[in-house]
């Protein structure tokens, strides 16, 4: 999608012609950031290793990253960044128009904390939309109801079948069930497909934005409210690794510029490593009630999605 040679904010300051560029170099790790902190919820041997790994990916996550997100990614979620980042910039072609941003370098960093913050909004609407999904799906209609697409024919449970199917379970191995009860799974199944497909053509709209939209603020806001410090130290840490910039006089003296269809893959980026630190932030609280050490070989850049 774009690489970290091409990703990149010209800083002009105020008193500097210099241009300080948006980097997105590995950092080394400072344990000493990563040790000042408590949670009451968790032990404070956990909420370290948890920050460390939350630091660690946001100091080497790069660019190229994007490209495998949009190919692991579920569909909805990467139509959703991209449906906000095109309404956070405009629709003006860029062949037609040149477009330029600019802003004091304070801005940009609220706008890039902003951005972090809603893709860690999107994780945790789609894991509610999931769950939502799941019990709609355990409640589906049983199979004696007539089905919209095919009235003349008898649900499974009115078919002369007799005998038994063997399913092989993963864990237990070879497993039989009733041909009929097998034949209603699969309707089952298949009136979900129908009911899923429906709601992604249905006007070309997002499921999961559709989500968001349908939340009262307070909903909204419970989405976010999950974040604690170690998420919030981990976002300012990315955010000044790509600013370059901490002293407080320069953030609000620098001005930043840069072409729209930059900060556009700015914006899609931050909105996939906000995504991505929910995403091992949940996998790393799974595994320890769960009894297990956190992986951490496994999560930058946290490819596993």
């Amino acid at each position: 999608m774009c690489s970290s040679s091409s990703l990149y904010v010209a800083t002009k300051r105020t008193f500097n012609r210099g241009k300080l560029r948006l980097r997105a170099e590995s950092q080394p790790h400072d344990s000493s950031q990563s040790s000042n902190s408590t949670d009451s919820q968790l032990p404070t041997d956990s909420v370290r290793s948890r920050r460390e790994i939350l630091l660690e990916y946001v100091k080497n996550v790069q660019p190229e990253f994007m490209e495998l997100f949009v190919k692991r990614a579920p569909q909805q979620v990467v139509d959703a960044m991209r449906q906000t980042v095109t309404n956070m910039m405009g629709t003006l072609p860029p062949q037609f128009f040149a477009v330029t941003v600019t802003t004091v370098a304070e801005n940009l960093a609220q706008l890039m904390y902003s951005v972090l913050m809603t893709g860690y909004m999107f994780r945790n609407a789609q894991y509610r939309l999931e769950l939502q999904q799941s019990l709609d799906q355990v409640a589906l209609p049983d199979t004696s109801q007539e089905r919209k697409d095919a009235p003349d024919y008898a649900p499974g449970t009115q078919k002369k079948v007799t005998g038994e199917v063997i399913r092989w379970n993963k864990v237990s191995g070879p497993e039989k069930i009733d041909a009929i009860k097998y034949i209603e799974l699969l309707e089952a199944e298949v009136e979900e497909l129908n009911r899923q497909v429906e709601r992604i053509s249905a006007n070309g709209s997002n499921e999961l934005l559709d989500y968001l939209k349908s939340l009262e603020p307070q909903n909204l806001k419970d989405l976010t409210s999950s974040a604690g410090e170690d998420v919030v130290v981990a976002m300012n840490t990315f955010i000044k690794r790509l600013l370059a910039v901490s002293d407080p006089s320069q953030m609000k003296t620098s001005v930043t510029e840069t072409s729209a269809p930059e900060l556009a893959k700015l914006l899609y980026w931050l909105m996939v490593v906000g995504y991505s630190i929910r995403n091992i932030e949940v996998r790393f609280d799974m595994e320890r009630v769960l009894g297990g050490p956190p992986k951490r070989q496994e999560l930058p850049p946290a490819e596993n999605l």
